[in-house]
Order: structure tokens, then C-alpha cells, then sequence
């Protein structure tokens, strides 16, 4: 996002603020909703969704909120 409002702003020599950036970036998005839509990777492909790691650590589900908020 760095990069992005730093050629804006050199292009237009204009300075666009992040929240700015980030509606425009928004609004180009639902216009052109179906050409986004087909330049993601599916779920099934996505790496984000695959299955969880084994860190070889133990947990105890119990104290979630104990290590979190304590």
C-alpha cells in the first residue's frame, strides 16, 4: 500500500491519504467485480485454506483465554 500511495503521489503530485487510497482501491474493485473475481486463486488452490501445521507444540484448548488476556 506503501508503494501504491507513493506513485500516486509522484504521478499526480498529489498526497492521497491511506484511508483515501484504500476507498478508491475499494470502489475500482466492486466496478470491476467479475475480472477481480476471476484473477484470485480458487479456495481449494488458495494456501491460506490448506490444512494446519503441526508446530510440535502441545496446547491446552482451556487456557486460550487465560494466555490472551492475562
Amino acid at each position: 500500500m506503501d508503494v501504491l500511495q507513493s506513485k500516486f503521489t509522484i504521478t499526480t503530485g498529489r498526497k492521497i491519504s491511506f484511508q483515501n487510497l484504500l476507498d478508491k482501491i475499494s470502489d475500482y474493485a466492486l466496478l470491476h467485480e467479475k475480472e477481480l473475481l476471476k484473477k484470485l486463486p480458487a479456495l481449494k488452490d488458495d494456501p491460506a485454506w490448506s490444512g494446519a501445521i503441526d508446530w510440535g507444540e502441545e496446547t491446552d484448548a482451556s487456557k486460550v483465554d487465560e494466555y490472551l488476556y492475562n
